[in-house]
């Protein structure tokens, strides 16, 4: 047989069309045989060209994925089984699928060494019979590709087409997520900045998902400033995508991950982070009409006026929350990350029974219960001054928001980082709050020392003066008769109570901090 010359190498890419290498051997009219190296996955290994060479060392030539075709013409520099095992294992190295041998022209039959070779160390061997060109195997295989990439061009148009029209139904994200995991063959997930899931499918494959993995890294990605589109592996068997526009990432794409996608499947991953990107703006974007509905709805459900909320909620796209609920409110810095913001409005993002709103010039969340997990976690997270009120019934709304503003007080005086849970003890005032706070109390008693020192020294009672005076508003007669001392005798304690403490008693902020630490030393 005299092969054809080898057409010129085609370079691999890495989302190149391939077929599988039984295809190839089931070409009935080639008439190849398999011969060596039938392993239980040989004929389901990717081909991706056809080359030939006759090299003695073909490999630095070769690409992953090819089928290299040879007569054995330097074969004869194979002397014994360890120069067989020697070329085996090279091709092996360049990612090589399968080698096939011609016979009737250098070699009867294929030398027994390369058979064994090939054998042993799994690579698949088929013998090309002398009346098959291997420009006819060349052709063949280029054929089958051809189709295989036109099938896929198909499947792309198809699923592209499924997905947009998914994407029109009412639940269209959804819709489309669904409509993506079940022409993939993957669970397909969707979650917002804080890494919450929105949406995902199939339901079925929801419980090998690690859902708080997932959440981790959403939140590695949009600290770490990611750009919207930014397509990667992030290990864990998945690939995550940006979701959002320039300078504003919205959400992450997650798709379950078995090896790179063609370029039909990433076509179609592509439609989907866009259809995403686009429903997380419409749902995440609150512009003044919007803002004003909710304000609305939340001031008709505080008047307790619920079926009139209900209707306005149902044209803002919002679900008035059931059952029981919690009403939150925060407080962030000046000069606070835009994106925390962001964090927290995006809970509107497909949260039926979520409201964020503004109330008294500040924002508050009216939330059902089952949303407290998530939303404690971001304001732990993002270390911001909060309050949470007890669980409740909507017509309890106006007392839970009271809780809530108790509480957020207590949150901002005691400096805690995240949510602050409302207690009925909060109701005590702010020196009760104070009384929670060890810094005050050592405040307290530094503020009052010298007056301890001087009355443990002397055996005087300037403190008790003090505290007598600063009872009657700082009225010498009225003080004094309680005290059974002459006012001009309390005048002089005081006066000598201001100095030890270097304080200015005529000023109300010194008045005021100093009957505090009194308070809070009893």
């Amino acid at each position: 047989m005299a092969p054809a010359s080898a057409p010129a190498e085609r370079p691999a890419a890495a989302h190149s069309p391939t077929i599988e290498l039984g295809e190839l051997l089931r070409q009935y009219q080639l008439g190849l045989v398999l011969i060596a190296g039938a392993t239980d996955d040989a004929t389901e290994r990717p081909v991706q060209w056809v080359h030939v060479s006759e090299l003695e060392d073909p490999a630095p030539f070769l690409t992953p994925r090819t089928v290299l075709l040879t007569t054995g013409a330097r074969f004869s520099a194979v002397h014994d089984q360890t120069d067989a095992d020697a070329y085996v294992q090279r091709l092996l190295g360049a990612g090589v699928t399968a080698l096939g041998v011609a016979v009737g022209l250098h070699w009867d039959r294929v030398p027994a060494q390369i058979v064994s070779a090939c054998d042993r160390l799994g690579l698949p061997l088929f013998r090309v019979p002398y009346d098959t060109a291997f420009i006819e195997i060349v052709q063949t295989a280029a054929r089958l590709l051809e189709a295989g990439a036109r099938e896929r061009d198909i499947w792309a148009l198809e699923s592209q087409r499924a997905v947009a029209s998914a994407s029109l139904q009412r639940d269209g994200l959804g819709s489309a997520v669904r409509e993506t995991a079940a022409r993939l063959g993957h669970w397909v997930c969707i979650t917002d900045r804080s890494g919450r899931i929105v949406e995902f499918a199939p339901e079925a494959a929801r419980s090998e998902v690690q859902a708080e993995w997932i959440r981790r890294e959403t939140r590695r990605l949009v600290e770490r400033g990611a750009s919207a589109g930014r397509i990667g592996g992030a290990g864990g068997g998945v690939r995550m995508q940006t979701l959002g526009r320039r300078g504003r990432v919205l959400g992450v794409l997650t798709v379950e991950d078995h090896g790179a996608p063609d370029t039909a499947e990433r076509t179609l991953i592509g439609l989907v982070a866009a259809l995403a990107t686009v429903q997380l703006e419409h749902r995440g974007g609150i512009d003044a009409a919007q803002s004003s509905l909710r304000d609305a709805i939340v001031r008709l459900l505080l008047a307790g006026d619920f079926a009139l909320a209900e209707k306005i909620a149902a044209g803002a796209l919002v679900r008035v929350p059931q059952g029981a609920v919690v009403a939150l409110r925060y407080r962030t810095p000046d000069g606070v990350d835009p994106a925390i913001v962001e964090d927290l409005q995006s809970f509107d993002a497909g949260s039926p029974g979520l409201i964020t709103a503004g109330l008294d010039g500040a924002p508050l969340i009216i939330a059902e219960t089952r949303h407290l997990p998530a939303i404690r976690r971001l304001l732990l997270t993002r270390r911001i001054h909060s309050g949470v009120s007890e669980r409740g019934a909507l017509p309890q709304l106006a007392e839970l928001i009271d809780q809530a503003d108790r509480a957020l007080d207590y949150a901002v005086a005691s400096g805690a980082e995240g949510p602050v849970d409302y207690l009925p003890a909060l109701h005590d005032g702010v020196l009760h709050l104070l009384s929670g706070l060890p810094d005050a109390h050592r405040r307290a008693e530094g503020l009052l020392a010298p007056l301890r020192e001087h009355d443990r020294r002397h055996g005087d009672t300037l403190e008790h003066s003090l505290r007598v005076w600063l009872a009657h508003h700082g009225q010498t007669s009225p003080a004094a008769t309680e005290l059974g001392v002459h006012r001009h005798t309390l005048k002089a304690r005081v006066q000598t109570a201001a100095q030890l403490l270097q304080a200015d008693l005529d000023s109300p902020d010194t008045r005021a901090e100093l009957w505090a630490a009194l308070r809070l030393t009893d």
